[in-house]
């Protein structure tokens, strides 16, 4: 008896449309969007695998599937012997922080042009003045090291400031 289909549900595109809307029927604010984690998760898959995840180890497309007891982390089906989660080999890699303070950082210096300073993170995310250093270099060396996931996420947090505008 396998246990697969309890622990693995099948891989499904983040939702795109970042138009959501709140009880009261009202769009909701790029800030209350960027609080919810799976959220910001989409978000940043949906910049570094535009046409789906892909396997960290054999490179396949299309054969990944999410684990229900880890959100965020996927396993592959082709190799079988991979767990990988959207972080996975670049700058966000093995942080402590919740990927929303990663997209919110970045919305903050990319998109609002802030010029941010370690002291400012620090207290803006409530984190050490020196994880607030780190967050900072981090995001600069996304930005050199994936310009083509960079440019995405930038352009999806663009369309959801311009969406909230709108409404």
């Amino acid at each position: 008896m396998s246990h697969e289909s309890y622990y693995v549900q099948p891989a499904y595109p983040a939702r795109q449309d970042g138009a959501s809307s709140n009880a009261a029927g009202r769009s909701r604010s790029v800030a209350e969007m960027l609080e919810s984690e799976e959220f910001c998760r989409g978000l940043l898959e949906n910049a570094r695998w535009p046409d789906g995840p892909v396997c960290m180890r054999c490179g396949a497309k299309g054969a990944a599937s999410r684990l229900t007891t880890r959100p965020g982390l996927w396993t592959c089906k082709a190799c079988r012997s991979c767990q990988y989660s959207v972080t996975s080999g670049t700058q966000l890699h093995r942080s402590r922080l919740p990927v929303s303070a990663w997209v919110k950082l970045f919305y903050a210096t990319q998109i609002r042009n802030q010029n941010l300073t370690a002291s400012q993170v620090s207290r803006r995310f409530s984190v050490a003045y020196l994880t607030a250093k780190s967050m900072l270099r981090r995001i600069d060396a996304l930005r050199r090291e994936m310009p083509e996931m960079a440019d995405r996420l930038e352009q999806s947090l663009r369309d959801l400031a311009a969406s909230s505008v709108r409404s």
